[in-house]
């Protein structure tokens, strides 16, 4: 098959959609299939590049304060051209310039039609968006201009020859079957096989830590693992948080650790950024405890990573995140660090779970049977 993915990022970029998209881009392209991704071109980036048997385009387009810049006309000439020889065209998110500008010309394109959610906009209030008046504006324009998408642009979507969603208790799978009668596919969120393989020498100057991978920005609020962390009794256990660059957020987790010594006294804590890609599963692996403090979540990939890994995990009741088994769904700073404190004294119960956690994801997380039922998802004549 010829396969065409937009998508908002894609390599040499990093975050979850991006990761997933990847994975399975290069998981069609080794089963034989021509496959093609549309992209943003960001700065320093190559226009036109091929990436491990996948051709990259990068284009003139983005999404920006919630609204569509760049060159829109080119940019749909473009997916009309690739899709005339193609057989399927599949747009990664909605509330992206890559999918949503070409809602208009659907019922142009001859190939089959594949809507790939990761989510939708989380329409809750938490408490970040209440740290300025510029991210309490920022919150209350969102959800404002997304509620309104999503309400106009309904029978655009209806034109898709099928929708996957990441997960069945997904909100988006409710929305899309309650709001447009659609049944969507499901289809989770995979790890590397790294994460599969067994633990690696890592040597720290603590053999025990906990660990949390996660850009430094201010929804994945590692400030709730710090301050669970620092509440915490284990003066052995030690916390690496891991993110992919310097941003504000992440001097303002410098200056907090510098608070919480002071009041709690001096803890082994170190914020990384810039780690390549090879050496975070071994971080992930080699670590006794996952943490995830984030406000708003889909299906996190770095769950799904330590699940692999059988590494219990600790997580804010995000996404869908509660249906999965191997760790334990927290509300607050201080109920962290109770399951901390817990899981680090009784290594049977942090076992275990993470035990359960790797045989589920065993069964369901594992990247080329992914990408296999992606296939037969885009082979199948009956949509």
């Amino acid at each position: 098959m010829k396969i065409i993915f937009t998508v908002n990022t894609y390599y040499p970029l990093t975050d979850g959609v991006q990761a997933v998209t990847e994975y399975e881009a290069e998981g069609l392209a080794k089963l034989g299939h021509d496959v093609t991704v549309v992209t943003v071109k960001y700065p320093g980036l190559k226009e036109f590049e091929t990436h491990h048997n996948v051709k990259i385009i990068r284009y003139n387009i983005a999404t920006k304060h919630a609204l569509y810049v760049g060159d829109i006309k080119g940019y749909r000439r473009l997916i009309e051209k690739l899709c005339k020889n193609a057989d399927v065209l599949i747009n990664v998110c909605t509330q992206t310039a890559t999918t949503e500008v070409l809602y208009p010309i659907l019922y142009k394109l001859p190939c089959k039609k594949v809507l790939y959610m990761h989510g939708f906009h989380d329409f809750h209030w938490h408490s970040f968006d209440f740290t300025s008046f510029s991210n309490f504006g920022h919150k209350l324009w969102n959800n404002f201009r997304w509620r309104f998408d999503y309400l106009t642009n309904g029978k655009y979507i209806k034109k898709y020859d099928t929708t996957i969603q990441l997960h069945e208790m997904d909100e988006a799978t409710f929305f899309m079957k309650k709001k447009f009668g659609i049944n969507s596919k499901i289809i989770n969120n995979g790890a590397d096989k790294q994460f599969f393989s067994s633990k690696e020498d890592v040597k720290f100057q603590n053999e025990h830590y906990a660990v949390c991978i996660a850009n430094f920005i201010p929804r994945k609020n590692q400030e709730f693992i710090l301050r669970s962390f620092y509440m915490s009794k284990q003066s052995r256990l030690s916390l690496i948080l891991i993110g992919s660059k310097t941003t504000p957020y992440f001097f303002e987790l410098i200056k907090l650790k510098a608070k919480l010594d002071k009041k709690y006294g001096q803890r082994k804590v170190e914020i990384l950024h810039d780690i390549p890609r090879e050496q975070i599963a071994r971080y992930v692996k080699n670590s006794s405890l996952y943490l995830l403090g984030s406000e708003w979540e889909a299906f996190p990939i770095s769950i799904v990573e330590a699940m692999a890994a059988g590494i219990p995990y600790i997580s804010t009741d995000v996404g869908i995140v509660k249906y999965l088994p191997g760790g334990k769904i927290v509300d607050s700073v201080s109920e962290m660090a109770f399951w901390i404190d817990l899981l680090t004294k009784n290594r049977k119960v942090a076992h275990s779970l993470g035990n359960e956690g790797k045989y589920y994801a065993d069964e369901n997380f594992v990247e080329e049977k992914i990408v296999l039922k992606l296939e037969s998802i885009l082979k199948d004549k009956s949509l």
